[in-house]
């Protein structure tokens, strides 16, 4: 169970991003529900197991809690960098537009390339639409000027170009009192109607169609021209909008072009970066904890045979492998009963002087028994030790290891005898 502490390091409390021990009190909850799933995934089963699920728990909280810090971090510098495009590119269509307002002819086309201007080009074909197909079937002087910028042309009356001659040609048609209209339009125009500019203007006039033709040749204009450009605002608004996005994904993590915010960025980075590295550690250690399981099962369940083992051939004695030496190669027994039969003389003979009912000195035990000088000492179990190593030279290694469990016993044997 985790349970907070008074006593736990306060460092980084603000976020607990960068403490190693500090858990909020509202997410122990979660840190226990995040134990629980792991204990039931793993199903440990030592100690060192628990102890580093406990820790991986703590360590999924604190990679779950940098993340959730990232989404917060990333959704709001996503918002931030989207007004900042978005103001970057109205700053930008603001100066296009005095730009266009000022020389059409050659500003037109520039302005057109961004969306912001196609939906402006498109709203003021809109309007003028709308105006023509209304029950007046006219447009104001100040459509008309719009009207011819939006040609490429200048509204001036002195700098009008073919596409503005044809358009106030029509438009003049359309009007009342064309003459009253002229006066407005060269007051506007900050210029005065010269001679020329006027018999331009009559010599449009009079080629230009009757008011009802005019009227329909306009019509048609702006039709074409309003799906013009509500088809250009489309494509312009996917491309806005995939700038816009690429704006973005570049923005993320830089702060914006303000140090505090990419500082703050690159800590966030490096807290999630340590809390991953942490967790993918502690799950490493896991699995090399369940991957030692079957081994441990393995040294203990030998331990155990070997226990087994080692209790049956106490128990048994000798006589369990003599009846297997026995059936497994009987030269070799006969051999080893002479040996035992020499080793039981040796002991009869020195029996008396072991327990003191004989005072028989060692060395007439010894000549009886091998016939040695009465003045030298003789030492029975070294004869009898060289005797059998001299008869397991040349046996295999599993045949010399019997034939020593079989003299361990019969000393055994003989030892309780001696005492009884």
């Amino acid at each position: 169970m985790i349970q907070p502490s008074s006593s736990q390091p306060k460092n980084a409390v603000r976020h607990g991003l960068s403490s190693s021990l500090h858990v909020p009190e509202e997410r122990i909850r979660f840190v226990e529900h995040l134990r629980m799933e792991l204990i039931h995934t793993h199903q440990p089963q030592s100690a060192q197991e628990r102890d580093c699920i406990s820790e991986l728990a703590l360590a999924r909280w604190k990679l779950s809690e940098c993340d959730r810090q990232m989404d917060l971090r990333a959704q709001s510098e996503s918002a931030q960098a989207g007004m900042i495009f978005d103001r970057q590119m109205l700053n930008q269509f603001e100066i296009d537009e005095k730009l266009w307002h000022s020389n059409p002819r050659f500003r037109r086309d520039l302005l057109g390339q961004t969306y912001h201007g196609a939906s402006l080009f498109e709203q003021l074909w809109s309007e003028i639409h709308h105006s023509l197909h209304s029950k007046i079937q006219n447009i104001s002087l100040q459509q008309a000027r719009n009207m011819a910028m939006l040609l490429g042309s200048s509204w001036k009356i002195h700098e009008l170009s073919l596409d503005g001659h044809w358009l106030f040609s029509r438009f003049l048609k359309l009007e009342p009192n064309p003459g009253q209209t002229i006066i407005w339009w060269t007051h506007s125009s900050d210029t005065i109607a010269v001679a020329g500019d006027t018999k331009v203007i009559d010599h449009h006039l009079r080629n230009a169609p009757e008011k009802s033709a005019s009227c329909k040749e306009l019509k048609e204009r702006a039709t074409n021209e309003l799906k013009f450009w509500q088809l250009r605002k489309r494509d312009l608004e996917m491309e806005y909008a995939t700038r816009r996005k690429q704006f973005i994904e570049m923005s993320m993590g830089t702060g914006l072009g303000d140090p505090k915010l990419a500082n703050e960025a690159r800590l966030a980075l490096r807290y999630q970066m340590t809390a991953q590295n942490r967790a993918d550690k502690l799950l490493r250690r896991l699995d090399g904890l369940k991957r030692q399981r079957g081994l441990l099962e393995h040294r203990a369940k030998q331990a155990e045979e070997r226990e087994e083992r080692r209790q049956a051939r106490d128990e048994s004695g000798g006589f369990t492998m003599m009846s297997d030496l026995h059936e497994e190669n009987p030269l070799v027994n006969a051999e080893l009963e002479t040996v035992m039969e020499d080793l039981a003389t040796m002991m009869g003979q020195i029996q008396p002087e072991i327990c003191g009912t004989q005072e028989a000195p060692v060395q007439e035990v010894a000549a009886a028994v091998q016939n040695k000088v009465v003045d030298q000492p003789v030492d029975p179990d070294g004869l009898l030790q060289a005797r059998i190593e001299r008869m397991m030279k040349g046996r295999g290694r599993n045949e010399r290891a019997r034939i020593r469990s079989q003299v361990k016993a019969l000393r055994r044997g003989s030892e309780l005898a001696t005492t009884v």
